[in-house]
């Protein structure tokens, strides 16, 4: 496990470092509810608007040995079916056609992970939302945890880390194709994926707030 995350962390700054230097990073209703109104949203580092400070948390998180220390305390399991992940997905709105879901369970090694996504569609619009159990696999979320920290934006479009309440995670969208993808983490364990095309980028978030997040959390302590 240690190895695996050794790898896959090295893999990445080296990557990151890259992006940093050469400046290479590019963009891969309107109304909320009460609990999106009350849900505090944090945006990584912009590349851009401060490289050294972004270089600096590079080297500072490459040093800091509390990410290694909690994928030691945390347990791989095997995952839920992806049958079980049905409850979750969000229900369609008024307007919207659902296609059917499709999921499946994939083993590597001695590891396991379960995925489950559905498509809606409005016109033009197409969301999709995919739920994975990472079932705690720290090569997994350990490499993307840490590109949660930094950000960046132009006149195209940006793609930033960001954390919505307790959930950190990365926010894409491009504002010539309109197209646009929410990506986050909960507990370690369950990713949640919104993909969007031909959407306003507000709406990636209002799709959050449709899904049943919370269930997600409570199931992820167990």
């Amino acid at each position: 496990m240690q190895k695996l995350l050794s790898t896959a962390t090295s893999k990445y700054f080296k990557c990151f470092i890259a992006i940093a230097i050469g400046g290479l990073l590019t963009s891969c209703s309107t109304d909320y509810d009460l609990r999106s109104q009350a849900t505090e949203v944090k945006e990584g580092i912009n590349f851009e608007q401060y490289p050294f400070a972004a270089v600096q948390k590079i080297l500072e998180l490459s040093q800091d040995s509390a990410l290694e220390e909690d994928a030691s305390q945390k347990q791989a399991l095997n995952p839920v079916s992806f049958r079980e992940l049905l409850e979750y997905l969000p229900q369609s709105p008024r307007g919207w056609e659902e296609e059917k879901p499709k999921g499946q369970t994939t083993s590597f090694g001695e590891y396991s992970i379960s995925q489950l996504e559905q498509s809606y569609f409005n016109a033009d619009k197409q969301m999709t939302v995919s739920i994975f159990d990472w079932a705690f696999n720290s090569a997994l979320y350990a490499p993307f945890l840490l590109s949660t920290e930094f950000s960046q934006e132009s006149t195209e479009g940006y793609n930033k880390g960001i954390k919505i309440g307790d959930f950190p995670g990365r926010e894409n969208y491009d504002y010539n194709t309109s197209k646009g993808s929410l990506n986050l983490l909960i507990n370690r364990r369950f990713f949640v994926r919104i993909d969007g095309k031909n959407i306003d980028s507000q709406e990636l978030r209002e799709w959050w707030e449709k899904l049943d997040y919370e269930s997600l959390d409570r199931v992820s302590n167990f």
